[in-house]
């Protein structure tokens, strides 16, 4: 299952980044400053979150090692505020209507998002128990 989940993690970025990237050039002079810095922090958390979650799908041993654990824990706050946001969104976009994509859409990126959390941890421990580093 980790293995078609990294695949589908580094397949979403390949393919949001080539949207993202036509997207944004038209509007690069037009956008804010911090939302630039905001987005480049971004794409540098995907890229890590990509490259830990590989890792720990085909079993490799990706230094640097003491950077997989606080990383998940700072992934895991970065995640849990985006699915916060996710949910009171959708609360306060939902009016009782019979649309169920909202929400499909909702539980995908929950469960993206708790998924590539649960796998940077994971490898985290792994790489940190093999390093003989004490918990």
């Amino acid at each position: 299952m980790w293995k078609a989940f990294a695949i589908f993690y580094v397949l979403s970025l390949a393919f949001g980044l080539v949207i993202g990237a036509t997207l944004l050039l038209g509007l690069w002079d037009e956008m804010a400053y911090g939302i630039k810095i905001l987005g480049g922090i971004s794409l540098v958390m995907a890229l890590a979150t990509a490259v830990g979650l590989v890792a720990y799908a085909f079993d490799l041993q990706v230094p640097p090692f003491g950077f997989w654990r606080p990383y998940s824990w700072l992934l895991g706050i970065l995640l849990g505020g985006l699915s916060l946001i996710s949910v009171v969104r959708f609360a306060g976009q939902f009016e009782g209507g019979d649309d169920l994509t909202p929400l499909l859409w909702l539980c995908l990126s929950l469960l993206v998002n708790y998924f590539s959390w649960l796998g940077i941890w994971r490898y985290g421990r792994r790489v940190k128990a093999i390093a003989g580093q004490p918990e």
